[in-house]
């Protein structure tokens, strides 16, 4: 082979070599792709509300849709057998207070027995505590929302009536706040994901609904089953408020390309 041949055969092998020698550098220079996982919008708090003594609906006052906050009452119980009761207690204890009243003086002349002074003072502790139910019960009768939210669904109905032992639901309250979205990363994702991390929000479906998060739960086990880990987000609202509970987002992990 010619003496210029075989100087463009060597130095076509370098280029090629060179190339291959190149070829990782360039490959390990491109950034991994953002984690990105499907999720689904929740709220900590959702509870069916039930009654806490039985009675009749007298009155509904509040529906569907509509927002609470906690203590305001939703719906009120018959009052008038509760009131009744709650005199009662009263005049029990006014005589009872007045029997008191009347041995206490007759224990100072020691013209009654300590035995009967006693017996007197503890009907009359018994009428104190007769009245104080009695109040208990008219303050149960009023159905009160338990926290902040809205009114998902009323089954209450005026004239209805409940018991305490069936323990039907009257309301379901759901709270608005705070949002959370709950994922499930592949085992992985442990060594990228960390509680505090900032995490997108989108919603598929409404692509004006951005927001953001932030991780405040990583689970320390992997399910076995699946091997992939639970994390929970902590989701800011949007600014046009169109993020809500049962809604399908994606949730997109930023500082795990970040951590690569």
């Amino acid at each position: 082979m010619p003496q210029r041949e075989r100087r463009a055969s060597a130095l076509l092998m370098l280029c090629i070599a060179s190339t291959f020698a190149a070829m990782p550098a360039a490959a390990a220079e491109r950034p991994p792709a953002p984690l990105t996982l499907a999720s689904n919008l929740m709220v900590e708090q959702e509870v069916t509300v039930t009654t806490r003594v039985s009675g009749v609906i007298d009155s509904i006052e509040a529906d569907r849709g509509q927002l609470v906050h906690k203590g305001q009452p939703l719906a009120t119980l018959d009052q008038r057998e509760f009131q009744l009761d709650l005199k009662a207690a009263e005049e029990t204890l006014s005589v009872s207070l007045a029997d008191l009243k009347r041995y206490e003086e007759l224990r100072r002349l020691n013209l009654t027995s300590e035995a009967e002074y006693e017996q007197k003072r503890s009907r009359h502790e018994l009428a104190l505590v007769d009245l104080e139910r009695a109040k208990l019960v008219i303050d149960k009768s009023v159905v009160r929302a338990p926290f902040d939210g809205v009114v998902a669904d009323r089954y209450a109905r005026v004239g209805e009536k409940f018991l305490v032992e069936e323990s039907k639901p009257l309301f379901k309250i759901m709270a608005l706040e705070p949002l959370l979205a709950r994922a499930y990363l592949p085992a992985s994702g442990l060594q990228s994901v960390k509680v505090g991390d900032e995490v997108a929000v989108e919603a598929p479906d409404f692509p004006e609904a951005r927001s953001s998060g932030q991780v405040t739960f990583l689970s320390p086990v992997i399910d076995p089953g699946s091997g992939t880990v639970q994390v929970i987000v902590r989701v800011k609202r949007d600014s046009k408020k169109v993020l809500r509970p049962g809604m399908a987002v994606r949730l997109t992990f930023h500082a795990a390309a970040a951590r690569h």
